[in-house]
């Protein structure tokens, strides 16, 4: 076709070219006009690789909070007051799972080293829902719970119950749960020989920012038991001002009511606190 030497015939220099030219309009697209007239940023590759791209996390399904308080008073007496609250959130589609933690300390010393522990708080929490609904009202849930305050008559309370809940979207970004159910039991009080009981439950979750104070959320929760010779009533407030991003001042208050309180001991436990946190 172009004899011996197809480099110096013109006609396959113009195929050739052609060639190059089709392959530059295949390679790059243009999104409006001709490839001639259109911008580099208005083009398209042909061959996009974006999926080789590592994928990254928009967000987790874990979230929390944590508070801290701590005094410390010295001179003609001593007093060490301290406090911390952890509580973490996992959810995914209709599952979700809580965890929360208290402690609470106050430790008194007259000066000439004698010291005496008159409140000492370990509660520990741990719940489980299934939602029945895309709308995350009604669920089932399991809860596990321990709290132990010896200073003030109870050594160990262990409980493990089962029951249903409904949550209560009130507005948005307030939420309120209700549960009822059983729970069993387990009681050890100072002086007192160890109970095991089936009782009932009932308990409350509020969650919320006010709407009418500007970086002002609270939230309470509080959970009662009743069955043979146990009843007892434990209740937590939380008032917080977000004073920085995911920091926040706040105010807590606790109160414990046990119905058969041991000897020598008050039926109801008071606590306030002071505290500092983040979220997370």
């Amino acid at each position: 076709m172009w004899g011996s030497n197809p480099l110096g015939d013109p006609q396959f220099h113009e195929i050739m070219l052609s060639i190059l030219l089709l392959q530059s309009t295949l390679l790059v697209t243009p999104v409006t006009g001709s490839a001639v007239e259109a911008a580099p940023e208005n083009t398209q590759p042909l061959l996009n690789l974006d999926f080789m791209q590592d994928p990254t996390e928009d967000s987790s399904n874990w979230s929390g909070s944590a508070k801290l308080s701590l005094s410390d008073i010295s001179g003609n007496s001593e007093s060490t007051n301290g406090a911390a609250y952890i509580d973490m959130d996992w959810a995914e589609g209709l599952d979700k799972v809580k965890l929360g933690a208290r402690y609470a300390g106050n430790r008194t010393g007259d000066g000439a080293g004698n010291s005496t522990t008159t409140s000492r708080l370990y509660a520990f929490d741990a719940a489980y829902n299934r939602y029945l609904s895309e709308e995350k009202n009604l669920y089932g849930y399991g809860s596990l719970g321990t709290r132990q305050d010896e200073p003030n008559g109870l050594q160990l309370r262990s409980a493990i119950g089962a029951g249903v809940g409904y949550t209560f979207h009130v507005y948005e970004g307030g939420d309120l749960s209700l549960e009822a159910g059983v729970a069993f039991v387990n009681e050890n009080k100072v002086g007192i020989p160890n109970d095991s009981s089936a009782t009932g439950r009932a308990a409350f979750d509020f969650k919320g920012d006010i709407e009418w104070l500007a970086d002002v959320s609270f939230s309470a929760d509080g959970e009662y038991l009743n069955g043979g010779d146990v009843e007892s009533y434990v209740q937590n407030m939380n008032l917080a001002w977000n004073f920085a991003d995911n920091w926040d001042l706040s105010i807590g208050n606790s109160i414990a009511w046990d119905g058969n309180p041991s000897a020598g001991f008050s039926s109801t436990d008071r606590q306030w606190n002071l505290l500092i946190g983040t979220s997370f």
